[in-house]
């Protein structure tokens, strides 16, 4: 698939380039990170190098997109979020991070949004599904501002930092998606080049 840039009134989102490289080792060094997601901590030196080629990869294998999420107003990078498709199912999943000096500006929202109406509409996806720890409501709270729907607790569905957690789980439906459609809130895609 050809790398795709969308824009909502707080971010823009696009494929991950090398540029992006000393921002992730930065923001993916936070303890407060790797508690919420399975990012290690403490974060290994050219982990951020790593990843940025692995999600290159599979962006050109069609088999991940990855994007950046930059704060239009300031053009700072501030995290991270991919849609991990299952074709055979015609669904997907969705993982994400923001780094800390960006928490709570709406910005995972904005970005989930965008995801959500790339998964969708380019993707053509009937389902598009998300998770979070019980100990980070705050994950909860965007996926629900993002018109995803509780779904249920998985008991010891995960194992993090060795041992088993819990994990809370949402999704939306394309159906969903199209009624209301108008509240997702994407307003520009674009093709970018890539770097």
């Amino acid at each position: 698939m050809k790398r795709k840039e969308l824009v909502s009134d707080l971010v823009r989102i696009r494929p991950l380039g090398i540029a992006d490289i000393p921002y992730i080792q930065r923001l993916a060094a936070a303890e407060e990170i790797a508690n919420n997601t399975f990012v290690p901590h403490p974060y290994p030196p050219g982990a951020a190098e790593e990843f940025v080629r692995n999600a290159r990869d599979q962006w050109r294998h069609d088999e991940a997109y990855v994007f950046a999420i930059i704060e239009k107003t300031s053009e700072q990078f501030t995290g991270c979020m991919g849609i991990h498709p299952l074709p055979a199912h015609n669904r997907a999943e969705v993982g994400y991070w923001i780094g800390l000096p960006y928490w709570g500006r709406g910005l995972a929202t904005a970005a989930l949004r965008l995801i959500i109406q790339f998964g969708f509409e380019a993707l053509k996806l009937n389902r598009i599904a998300a998770g979070h720890f019980p100990h980070n409501p705050a994950s909860g709270r965007v996926m629900q501002k993002a018109n995803m729907r509780y779904e249920g607790l998985l008991r010891s569905a995960l194992f993090h930092h060795d041992e088993y957690k819990d994990e809370v789980r949402y999704a939306i439906l394309r159906r969903d998606y199209k009624a209301g459609r108008a509240a997702v809130g994407a307003e520009i895609t674009k093709e970018t080049a890539e770097d």
